[in-house]
């Protein structure tokens, strides 16, 4: 399967330019290592089972994501769905570097807006304006991070490309060698709040009833099993009671959100593991005990379970779990500064010693990720100008 190395991208939402991200190992990677979070994609090449990315409020995580999610949307499909909202400029430039088949690959693409006057639609797609592909020389070199072993000798096979206006031949590649899931919403109603969203009944049918029973108790102990028996009913029973049929809508006065989210998430995540998905999911711990996330991480770092190379990349505020992934160069921390969105990686870019706790550390400011004091004490001080003058 496909193994995403790096993405850089200029022209995207609030991201900055030149904004980049490196998927790969940057220290020493140990035996043990290779048994649960470290994956060797060639030799001395590694990537992570689960990436994390933390980040104070409106600081880009989901932003972050989102790019992840279309670049690799882009691989599957060679279409780039277009939504004027992600240009902050006439056109975006993307340069992907991944693993394939025993090579690396380096591909460059420009997309431009696209002028036929509809704003936002499915099936609209970003016209192509110009692209570039090479396949790039990697050895292992003693005492070099994953990325300075790719050499700079590329053989330029651009000639492969006879892309559409709107798709890129670079998917003849590609194509079928990665498949990705996205959990990015948390609403689990429809806007007029009368049925839970499709997903999670689609997720419902996708595995074996022993194992959808099971997912289910793990979240809510009284509830035996939930069967989806067409497009309008479901079949609902708790453990010692008998089963009752109802409509699919009805389920939102008995199961909790986190339950909702719960069960959808966890079988998401299987199907994941089974075909060797990458899972993007925005906030993980939304509706969610933290130890549930944990046993979700520990699904995907368990080398006896994910033997299909699957990946979890995931955005959260709960700093604990971050003291659950023992590396520190699967996550990173997103900022956003000047109105421009800037992504560090928690072992390359700070000195912090490694026997604290990532998660004091992130409480401490030593990410600076805190809420603005100064900006809290504004609140408070405007908060009390009216509370005063509505007493007068």
């Amino acid at each position: 399967m496909l193994k995403m190395l790096k993405i850089k991208v200029s022209g995207y939402k609030l991201l900055k330019d030149n904004f980049d991200i490196d998927f790969t190992s940057k220290t020493r990677v140990y035996e043990e290592d290779l048994e649960k979070e470290v994956v060797e994609i060639d030799n001395g090449l590694y990537e992570f089972n689960s990436y994390a990315f933390v980040g104070g409020n409106s600081s880009g995580k989901s932003t972050v994501l989102s790019l992840i999610l279309k670049t690799t949307l882009f691989l599957q499909t060679g279409r780039w769905e277009y939504n004027p909202l992600e240009f902050r400029k006439d056109k975006i430039e993307l340069e992907v570097l991944f693993y394939l088949d025993g090579k690396v690959y380096s591909y460059y693409v420009i997309l431009g807006k696209n002028d036929t006057g509809i704003s936002l639609s499915n099936g609209v797609y970003s016209p192509i304006e110009k692209e570039e592909l090479y396949i790039i020389k990697y050895e292992k070199k003693k005492g070099k991070k994953n990325i300075d072993s790719f050499d700079n000798i590329k053989k330029d096979i651009s000639d492969k490309l006879t892309s559409l206006s709107d798709t890129s031949s670079v998917v003849n590649i590609t194509k079928d060698k990665v498949l990705v899931d996205y959990f990015m919403t948390n609403n689990i109603v429809t806007v007029n709040e009368a049925f839970v969203r499709n997903t999670f009944f689609q997720a419902l049918t996708t595995c074996s009833k022993e194992l959808l029973s099971s997912i289910i108790q793990l979240l809510d102990e009284s509830i035996e099993s939930i069967n989806y028996n067409n497009s309008d009913t479901v079949t609902f029973k708790r453990i010692n009671e008998e089963p009752i049929i109802m409509p699919k809508g009805e389920l939102l006065a008995i199961l909790s959100a986190g339950t909702f989210r719960g069960v959808e998430l966890y079988i998401r995540a299987i199907n994941a593991l089974k075909y060797g998905k990458i899972l993007i999911v925005d906030e993980i711990e939304n509706c969610f005990q933290k130890n549930l996330v944990n046993n979700l991480l520990f699904l995907f770092n368990d080398s006896n379970i994910n033997t299909k190379g699957a990946q979890l990349i995931f955005s959260t505020h709960y700093v604990e779990i971050l003291d659950y992934l023992s590396r520190r160069d699967s996550i990173f921390i997103t900022h956003k500064a000047d109105g421009r969105i800037s992504v560090k990686n928690l072992y390359s870019d700070y000195n912090v010693r490694t026997e604290l706790s990532k998660s004091k550390q992130f409480d401490n400011n030593v990410f600076n990720t805190l809420l603005n004091y100064d900006q809290l004490i504004k609140v408070r001080r405007n908060l009390l100008d009216e509370i005063h003058s509505n007493n007068d």
